[in-house]
């Protein structure tokens, strides 16, 4: 072999190493959803303060969601970035899952059925604090919960 297909190769190596690396890290990017079932087998001993409570808990679970999936999105952005101006393999690391979302919805679903027994059960119904952020999220990418008939 010449002495410059073997610069060459010695040059290819460290980047083709890099390259695999990162291909294999990008498996490792984001975590999976872990949304929670609309229904229980616990609501039918649901009373009016649990029901409120487990309301009030989903919607602190619904804040925390959404800081968590805008600092996912505020990373992608960077990643995305980064990797199309100075490196590549920085795009392997974005994570376009979303499992936040899943859970949002999940969560308010679950608050639809549990607003649903509040007012089977004559019990006030649970007011949300989260109007505006609704709002937001259903004007961003759809997350509304599904419709009741009844």
């Amino acid at each position: 072999m010449s002495l410059a297909v073997k610069k060459n190769r010695a040059l290819l190596l460290p980047v083709v190493a890099l390259v695999n690396c990162a291909i294999l890290l990008t498996g490792c990017g984001g975590r999976e959803a872990h949304p929670i079932a609309s229904t229980g087998a616990g609501d039918r001993g649901l009373e009016c303060a649990g029901i409120s409570r487990e309301f009030s808990a989903n919607e602190r679970q619904i804040l925390s969601t959404v800081k968590e999936r805008s600092q996912a999105q505020g990373k992608n952005v960077i990643l995305g970035a980064t990797g199309v101006l100075l490196f590549f393999p920085a795009l392997f690391f974005m994570d376009p899952k979303s499992p936040e979302k899943i859970e949002i919805d999940a969560l308010r679903n679950r608050n639809q059925v549990l607003t649903d027994l509040a007012r089977a059960r004559k019990c006030p119904a649970p007011k949300s604090q989260l109007g505006d952020l609704y709002k937001k999220l259903d004007d961003g990418v759809k997350t509304a919960p599904a419709a009741r008939s009844g």
